[in-house]
């Protein structure tokens, strides 16, 4: 064997496969850059539509990622045993209630709590105390806390007598926005906790299809709601799609001075309720 031809041969073979994952990669990042110049007129449009921002717009315009889940029926007896008492009456397969407390379950995995009464449970509507509470709640009515985090804590409504403090799922550091707990508290009781979660079990990429930048969404979509001041975009899973399994693509999501939220589908920009 001509050894000296064969390690030419080798080395030109190493050189022509260097040369192609180096197109291949600057093709994939070409097809994720968003410039500084689109932000910049980006910016320069909203404000023009009187859309304020007050954070640097996201510039991720790589590909989609889909979320897979199984569902994860709840306990309804112990839910309703525990937030209840055990001598709760039932109004219909999904509802329950015992005195000034109510109990809606709106799915397999989701619930709506409702107290219009006075019942002591916090120290006091800190956010550390309501944590510490649900942590504690959670435990006893089996549900997964160690899978969210808090998302929002919002301190001013119904007539500022209410204080709001929502959390959301979390998988894998994406944020999972349809898993939720969302907790309303007076002072030292608690008024309503809403809940819903679906099990998440992996995350595949999805190489045929790339994400719409957001600055797209948010001259084409935003532009709709002068007088709004944006303090917050982030990307996360929603929109659960049942076929044989639950998945759900990305999204964006476009977060107001209000409270108000936005989401928009970032494989097609559809807004989404």
């Amino acid at each position: 064997m001509d050894w000296k031809k064969a390690k030419s041969i080798l080395i030109f073979s190493f050189l022509i496969l260097n040369i192609v994952l180096a197109v291949v990669l600057y093709n994939d990042l070409k097809l994720e850059e968003i410039s500084n110049q689109i932000i910049t007129n980006t910016s320069k449009i909203l404000e023009k539509n009187d859309v304020h921002i007050e954070l640097p717009i996201p510039k991720y315009a790589g590909k989609n990622y889909i979320l897979q889940y199984e569902e994860k029926p709840l306990d309804r007896k112990n839910i309703a045993a525990i937030l209840l008492g055990n001598n709760y009456a039932t109004t219909d397969n999904n509802s329950y209630n015992n005195g000034s407390m109510s109990l809606v379950f709106d799915s397999n995995s989701g619930f709506d709590f409702f107290d219009t009464g006075n019942n002591k449970v916090l120290t006091s509507d800190s956010e550390a105390d309501v944590d510490k509470y649900l942590k504690r709640l959670s435990g006893e009515l089996g549900l997964p806390f160690k899978e969210f985090r808090r998302d929002g804590y919002y301190q001013k409504i119904k007539a500022d007598t209410v204080t709001r403090v929502v959390y959301k799922g979390e998988y894998k550091g994406y944020a999972v926005f349809d898993n939720y707990i969302a907790v309303e508290v007076s002072k030292t009781a608690v008024k309503r906790i809403k809940y819903h979660y679906n099990k998440p079990i992996s995350i595949m990429v999805d190489d045929d299809t790339y994400v719409i930048p957001v600055y797209e969404i948010l001259i084409t979509k935003m532009t709709n709601y002068p007088g709004t001041t944006i303090i917050n975009v982030d990307k996360g899973f929603k929109g659960y799609t049942q076929t044989k399994t639950l998945f759900e693509d990305l999204s964006w999501r476009i977060t107001t001075d209000d409270g108000e939220e936005y989401y928009f589908n970032a494989r097609n920009g559809v807004q989404m309720e």
